[in-house]
């Protein structure tokens, strides 16, 4: 059967987070790798953008370095034509063939011409009588230079372009010539076409998207070109750009934005070694990054798409738990109206059962659900050793009643009666209600017919007392009670039930306010108990209880180790009484206190009057019951009898049986410690029958095991009883504590226990129980002779 869900207030709250909680936790996993996609695709623009970055500052050093030597090795021919010039002012004319830059393929070169020391034009490339742009570079402010300081000469002076021809990339040079002994001979000028230098480069700047520029030292822009086109003039002097590339040597990064531009851009600069030149070639960092946009936008758009599975996802799964949970909360929904069905069904049911089962006037229950509860206490009883009544009981004169004072007051006449009956059994007996004014009662483990005889008296005296106001009428009515026991009159309830009627109305002929018992033999006993009860405190006072003494024997020498005093009633009618007729109406009525006080005292008084006669002395044990280890004034009791005879206290000791720890361990232990810290052992009688562990024995302060009587009887032939007492020697051994054996009745069982290890025996073969004048010849020989 399936388990129904729980709606407590507590497990929905629960359920309620828990599922807002997996809404929760499904949105941080998707924000959780959202954010982990969108790290590694900037992380990768990132990357990647820097690899260009760096990539691109590497293609520019390599431009960079290959622009400058070859811009070098056209300077460094500039020299070697220089040194030409020179010999030409020295008169080698066979030297002017090869000075053509042109004839000789140096097309960077427009034209080339020679001066003397004088500024006068010696010769010309281009076949002309002056030449006034190369002239102007030898004026009076170069020659005082030169010559004022000769050796602070340069070996090239680069001058700018003069732009007078639209050619801003047109270099005009100029190197002054000296002979061996360091006068100035004349001077060497030249036009260096830069333009068509950087046009070689024209694929590297279109394709690379670079711009290659050739600065002087003082921040004029000789040449540029950028994306194929050529340009130049721009003057960087004082601006950061130039100061910042032509301040340091060799290379550099730039780290500094050209004038006019927002961004610094991507390249190097590279100075020549020996002229005042510099390299520039940079890349504009918005076309190098631009170009990566496309990949760049694939990543992103890779991202987005991977974004939106993950929110579509998450949010699938979002809706399938709040639709699960809503599917859950109209289940629990369900439930919950089941549930409420399901319980309104058992009350309805229960409503329905406590119809059926109980008496719909007095509450209690009827016939039906009597049967049901005695079957089962009944299957009970067949594992007891106690008796079973059933009482059956019925109102007399209850239709006088009804018709004299009406129905009304017979109701609550049956309904006060159900009251008494409840309150005057336990808990656990069973009382219901037959029909009409029939009654019954089902009392279990019951120890004696005495008792049952008592449970009636109960019954009669509590149903006889007057109703005083019932309705506004006083009414006094009594039961006739019938008693069966199991098993003695039945062994079902229908048996029972037929011979406690058929004892009813043996009470009721009788008379009002009787109870008969089914076996008519048991009603002499219980007549014999309530008169037997009447007389017992007097039978206290007139001294008509004795003692009679068993002694018990040690089994390595026979000697006489102790005896047990043993209570008897010499009624002057009855004659001798066993304790089996009276102690249960003294434990019963509470007459054992003073019973056990009187049985003190006649020991100590009889040990005393043994020892004026001479007669050596044993402990004697005395029996003490539950109720009487509850007796506050047990120990004083003790201690005065004892000093007041004037007797060690190892001369008494004292018998409990295992019954006596089931209520109250506790105040069981406490009670035999003070009785064992005034010098008394304890003997733990009857062991093996009751319900002591282990630990009880251990927690107690026993000085002796007593094994019953039913585990020696068949010692010699049951082998479960022979593994009983030999199992129980071995534990006493091993916890250091004496073992009496009771019952021995013959001269094999004493021998058997012998061969055991058991220490003391007690029974018929030893001694019978007799009275003290008895035993005064047995005490003084000591020992015992087994034939």
């Amino acid at each position: 059967m399936r388990k129904p869900l729980s709606f407590e207030p507590k497990g929905l709250l629960t359920r309620l987070l828990a599922g807002r909680g997996v809404s929760a936790g499904l949105v941080l996993l998707s924000l959780c790798v959202l954010a982990v996609v969108w790290y590694f695709t900037v992380i990768r623009i990132d990357n990647e953008k820097q690899l260009a970055i760096e990539g691109s500052i590497a293609d520019s050093r390599n431009v960079a370095a290959i622009v400058s030597a070859n811009l070098d090795e056209v300077l460094g021919k500039t020299l070697l034509y220089a040194r030409i010039g020179q010999s030409m002012l020295n008169g080698e004319q066979a030297s002017s063939a090869y000075f053509n830059p042109l004839f000789n393929g140096d097309a960077a070169y427009l034209r080339v011409a020679v001066f003397d020391a004088r500024a006068r034009l010696v010769y010309s490339s281009a076949r002309q009588k002056s030449e006034p742009e190369l002239s102007r570079l030898i004026n009076a402010g170069y020659m005082q230079s030169l010559t004022g300081q000769p050796e602070q000469a340069v070996s090239m002076i680069i001058s700018p372009p003069s732009n007078r021809d639209g050619g801003s990339w047109r270099v005009p040079l100029l190197i002054p010539l000296q002979d061996g002994k360091g006068e100035l001979q004349g001077f060497f000028a030249a036009i260096l076409d830069l333009g068509y230098f950087l046009k070689t480069y024209q694929e590297v700047s279109v394709a690379g998207s670079s711009r290659i520029e050739i600065l002087n030292a003082a921040g004029l822009q000789l040449a540029e070109l950028a994306g194929g086109i050529l340009s130049g003039g721009s003057n960087y002097a004082g601006q950061p750009y130039a100061t910042f590339l032509l301040a340091g040597k060799g290379d550099g990064l730039i780290h500094a934005p050209r004038p006019g531009d927002q961004v610094a851009l991507v390249g190097v600069q590279r100075r020549l070694a020996h002229y005042p030149l510099a390299v520039v070639v940079s890349r504009d960092p918005e076309v190098l990054l631009g170009k990566l946009w496309p990949a760049h936008r694939q990543y992103y758009l890779q991202a987005m798409l991977i974004s939106l599975v993950v929110l579509l996802l998450a949010g699938g799964l979002i809706s399938l738990a709040h639709r699960r949970r809503y599917l859950y909360d109209q289940l629990l929904f369900s439930e919950r109206e089941k549930s409420g069905l399901i319980h309104q069904l058992e009350q309805e049911k229960s409503r329905a059962y406590q119809l059926a089962s109980h008496d719909y006037l007095t509450g209690i229950p009827n016939r039906m659900l009597f049967y049901e509860l005695a079957a089962t206490e009944l299957s009970r009883a067949r594992r007891s050793r106690n008796l079973y009544a059933l009482f059956f009981l019925d109102l007399d004169k209850f239709k006088l009643i009804n018709d004299t004072q009406g129905h009304a007051v017979g109701d609550a006449l049956l309904q006060e009666v159900a009251r008494r009956l409840r309150a005057a059994v336990r808990e656990y007996d069973l009382v219901a209600r037959l029909g009409g004014d029939e009654f019954v009662v089902l009392v279990s483990e019951i120890r004696s017919e005495e008792v049952v005889a008592e449970i009636a008296d109960k019954l009669v005296e509590t149903l006889r007392a007057p109703y005083p106001d019932l309705l506004g009428c006083h009414v006094e009515t009594a039961p006739s009670i019938g008693i069966a026991l199991y098993p003695r009159d039945g062994q079902g309830i229908d048996a029972l039930m037929a011979n406690a009627d058929a004892a009813m109305y043996m009470a009721k002929s009788a008379g009002t306010g009787l109870y008969r018992f089914y076996d008519a033999s048991l009603n002499a006993i219980a007549v014999r108990g309530l008169e037997l009860l009447g007389r017992f405190r007097q039978a206290l006072k007139d001294d008509e209880f004795c003692l009679h003494y068993q002694p018990k024997a040690a089994l390595q020498d026979y000697r006489v180790v102790g005896m047990e005093a043993l209570i008897r009633w010499q009624h002057p009618e009855h004659g001798l009484i066993y304790p089996g007729e009276f102690i249960g109406l003294a434990e019963t009525h509470d007459l054992v206190q003073p019973l056990c006080h009187w049985i003190i005292e006649a020991v100590c008084r009889q040990q005393a009057r043994w020892r004026e006669q001479g007669v050596p002395l044993v402990p004697v044990a005395i029996n003490v019951s539950a109720k009487q280890l509850n007796d506050e004034r047990l120990i004083a009791t003790v201690r005065d009898a004892l000093q007041r005879y004037r007797l060690d206290a190892g001369l008494l000791e004292i018998e409990v049986t295992e019954s006596c720890f089931i209520a109250d361990l506790e105040q069981a232990r406490q009670t035999l410690e003070k009785l064992r810290d005034e010098g008394l052992r304890i003997y733990l009688d009857d062991y093996g029958t009751g319900y002591s562990s282990l630990s009880h024995i251990k927690a107690l302060p026993v000085y002796a095991l007593k094994i019953d009587r039913s585990f020696i009887r068949d010692i010699r032939n049951d082998n479960s009883d022979g593994m009983i007492v030999a199992s129980t020697v071995t534990l006493a051994r091993n916890l250091g504590l004496k073992v009496v054996a009771e019952g021995v009745e013959t001269r094999e069982q004493l021998m058997h226990l012998k061969l055991m290890g058991c220490d003391e025996v007690q029974g018929f073969y030893v001694q019978r129980p007799v009275p003290a004048a008895q035993l005064e010849a047995l005490l003084q020989k000591g020992r015992f002779e087994f034939a």
